[in-house]
């Protein structure tokens, strides 16, 4: 746990650890208790959380900012009101599965906190908004906007009193993110409106706490991939020709952690459908 403003506290993962223990869990202190901003993945990291939070105040909201499994499987753990967009409770379950899928992860890749998950059930969002929504608990103000690009639904948080924003993983800092359900060029345009915004602390859905200058070094690299297979698309490249020979590598934004040959052929494939439209 990473406090970086008085009231924020950060869950953040080392690069070993990502692609196991799931995204970056936050939470929020008020006067009137606490807003959770995604939730653990692994049931035994959930419950080590929860406690932690309980010393600080009950949970009165938890905000999911997309709906991958590695950001919402910990719901079921915590008490408050589940909120998100509209477009992440609609894709709720695409991601996270059947109670049975979860346990069968669990088992896999947690299997101390098999006996957790016994009674799993899934908690999707029961407030959910379109565009905008404002949360207000205590003295603090939570601004919720749908910024596609990551995922079509995917939610960023704003806290204008702690000058705060957490991005999801529109944001991921030091490897490559998933592509596989993006929306590239409203990516781009949510990522400027990131960097336009009056903050000072950056949370990304995975990776260490940033800063406006990483966010635009991020767009640039997002830039670069969607340039790169743009210019496949014009010269008559099949998708499959494309997802054999591009491989997302940059100077300008180095990232420590390569997501893989198979993620990698996944994101190529993803830009070239939503760039062929």
């Amino acid at each position: 746990m990473r406090q970086v403003t008085t009231n924020v506290y950060v869950n953040t993962r080392t690069y070993e650890q990502v692609r196991t223990h799931g995204c970056n869990s936050s939470f929020v202190t008020t006067s009137e208790g606490i807003i959770l901003i995604d939730t653990p993945e692994l049931p035994t990291d959930a419950i080590r959380w929860r406690d932690e939070i309980a010393r600080r105040g009950e949970v009165r909201f938890v905000i999911n900012t997309e709906h991958h499994k590695d950001h919402v499987t910990g719901n079921y753990f915590f008490s408050g009101t589940v909120v998100s967009s509209q477009g992440v409770k609609a894709t709720f379950s695409d991601s996270l599965g059947t109670p049975a899928d979860v346990r069968q992860r669990v088992k896999e890749t947690d299997p101390e906190g098999l006996f957790l998950v016994e009674n799993y059930q899934p908690r999707p969002p029961t407030i959910a908004f379109s565009e905008r929504l404002n949360l207000y608990l205590g003295d603090h103000a939570f601004e919720l906007i749908h910024l596609a690009g990551h995922t079509p639904g995917q939610v960023g948080v704003y806290i204008p009193q702690e000058r705060v924003f957490f991005t999801g993983d529109n944001f991921t800092h030091g490897w490559q993110p998933s592509l596989s359900y993006c929306c590239p060029l409203e990516w781009v345009e949510s990522l400027k409106r990131i960097e336009a915004m009056d903050v000072d602390v950056i949370v990304p859905g995975h990776g260490e706490i940033g800063d406006k200058e990483a966010v635009r070094d991020f767009r640039t690299f997002i830039e670069g991939c969607i340039d790169a297979v743009g210019k496949a698309i014009t010269q008559g490249m099949s998708k499959e020709e494309a997802a054999d020979r591009i491989s997302f590598e940059s100077e300008v934004y180095p990232l420590t952690l390569h997501p893989g040959p198979e993620q990698q052929r996944d994101n190529v494939m993803r830009l070239y459908e939503m760039l062929s439209k």
